[in-house]
């Protein structure tokens, strides 16, 4: 009990013998940080690859789909911001989870992929206005198309979370049962 106070780690259920193994773990493992760390700089470090890649057949979007996977990895996984519950991949309900949430990834990286390829297919078919960059910023073709495959991280992010909340308080619900 003393050490749920001091860390602020509380159970769903009192009453309950099960406990989140999310949210007991008092300490960050090696391997997490690692893990973590290597998505972020995955996330940074795509740039580069994306700067290198971006006059090779379908080099923008493959480099788009690693830097987009390790994106959505380290915000569904991480504990975030506001105290958002951090999701293990040791624990046996995000375990079973896992396949469903590999299945959506995929086709979010399908809808990334159509939405990239259709983009860059119609850019030559544009004005000069949509595809030029000014001086200081990039082209507004650039802009919307980096601003579509944002949202779309931000909602297989958010939904993937939800999917993770919802099987946690399912297992919550079934062992207090």
């Amino acid at each position: 009990m003393f050490s749920q106070i001091s860390t602020g780690v509380v159970p769903f259920n009192q009453a309950s013998d099960w406990q989140d193994p999310c949210l007991t773990r008092q300490h960050i493992s090696f391997p997490r940080l690692a893990v973590f760390t290597l998505l972020f700089l995955t996330v940074i470090g795509g740039g580069i690859f994306l700067a290198l890649l971006e006059y090779r057949p379908y080099g923008i979007q493959l480099t788009s789909i690693v830097i987009y996977t390790a994106a959505v990895a380290l915000y569904t996984f991480s504990r975030n911001r506001n105290g958002a519950q951090p999701f293990l991949l040791s624990c046996p309900v995000v375990r079973r989870q896992l396949p469903r949430l590999i299945r959506r990834h995929l086709g979010f990286l399908a809808a990334l992929f159509i939405v990239q390829t259709t983009a860059l297919n119609l850019r030559p078919n544009l004005s000069a206005h949509w595809v030029t960059p000014s001086s200081r910023d990039a082209s507004l073709f650039t802009l919307i198309l980096g601003v579509l495959c944002l949202c779309l991280a931000i909602v297989q992010t958010l939904t993937n979370r939800s999917l993770l909340d919802r099987a946690h308080l399912s297992a919550q619900t079934e062992a207090a049962l």
